[in-house]
């Protein structure tokens, strides 16, 4: 498209490559090249408070999906990074903590193919839970004497008797 004399492209790409190559990349690529974008201008410029302030954020989001899809391993290293760049944030660290932990334990759980030790099963029934199931204080399950379930609470079944 060209307007006032300058062109303009309607897809632009991020890179030469993924020009050339016709794929865009995928959401999590752009992520990690956003990080080193902005890694790359804090190594120039260690003060500048935009590029901590984005590196930052990408940090957050990366920490987030890698979370949300139970990558802990992936989760970690960025996280290191983001406790690294904001040391005053004292839950970086906690949360760090405690990824550390969660890895640990999961490496230490047994395997699916490991057999884990399984309580008998008994031949009593399950105690119900939920209150509202249990026929004593359900009113739904204890039918009241001369009750219809087709007509209202408050209207007077026999309207005669007054």
């Amino acid at each position: 498209m060209t307007a006032a004399g300058f062109s303009f492209r309607q897809n632009p790409s991020s890179s030469p490559e993924q020009a050339n190559s016709g794929t865009a990349p995928s959401p999590e690529e752009r992520l990690k090249s956003i990080i080193e974008g902005y890694e790359t201008v804090l190594e120039r410029e260690p003060d500048n408070p935009t590029a901590k302030q984005g590196l930052e954020e990408a940090l957050r989001v990366l920490i987030a999906r890698q979370i949300q899809a139970q990558n802990l391993e992936g989760a970690i290293p960025p996280l290191e990074k983001l406790a690294a760049l904001v040391p005053d944030n004292e839950q970086y660290q906690q949360v760090l903590q405690q990824l550390k932990q969660a890895q640990q334990q999961a490496q230490t759980a047994p395997s699916p193919t490991q057999p884990e030790a399984v309580a008998p099963e008994s031949e009593e029934p399950l105690p119900l839970i939920i209150p509202e199931a249990q026929e004593e204080s359900n009113p739904l399950l204890i039918p009241e004497e001369n009750s219809n379930p087709l007509v209202p609470f408050e209207t007077n079944p026999n309207p005669n008797s007054n």
